[in-house]
């Protein structure tokens, strides 16, 4: 709960725990080990899931997971598992709350052997509405990750 890289932005703003911000949670878990990658790095200006959102709707687009898959996999998955995982990831991590799945939809998505149900309940990849931090938000994250909150 509050851990910064798992934290869903609706959270963060009214302080309110939903389950859809349980689901914006286990997505940022499900990108951790598709990309191989810490929700916040020191290195990195930005979160993973912000990092991840424009490979993981080009990787769906193009079936080319490359860029988004962990590099230390040498590309050895299956490419199916992995568009699971990345569309589930997807899902799970959208702006907007009310378009992100429920657990149930999550735990068939990633469970079911054969075609995989609409995880996106008809928004697609990187279409879901952009959330626009307020100022608390960005003091926050350049908190979180090291920088400095006086300059803006």
């Amino acid at each position: 709960m509050g851990t910064f890289g798992y934290m869903a932005h609706e959270y963060a703003s009214s302080g309110k725990l939903t389950d859809r911000s349980d689901v914006f949670s286990f997505g940022v878990v499900l990108l951790e080990l598709v990309t191989g990658r810490r929700p916040v790095e020191a290195s990195q200006n930005e979160s993973l899931v912000e990092w991840a959102r424009p490979l993981i709707a080009s990787a769906i687009e193009t079936g080319d997971f490359l860029e988004l898959a962990d590099p230390r996999l040498e590309k050895r998955y299956v490419e199916r598992e992995m568009f699971r995982m990345a569309d589930t990831a997807a899902a799970c991590v959208r702006h907007s709350a009310n378009k992100r799945p429920g657990m149930v939809q999550v735990l068939r998505a990633l469970d079911t052997d054969g075609d995989m149900p609409d995880i996106n309940n008809g928004v697609k990849v990187g279409q879901s509405t952009i959330f626009e931090a307020n100022s608390d938000l960005q003091k926050f994250q350049m908190l979180a990750l090291g920088g400095d909150v006086t300059a803006e």
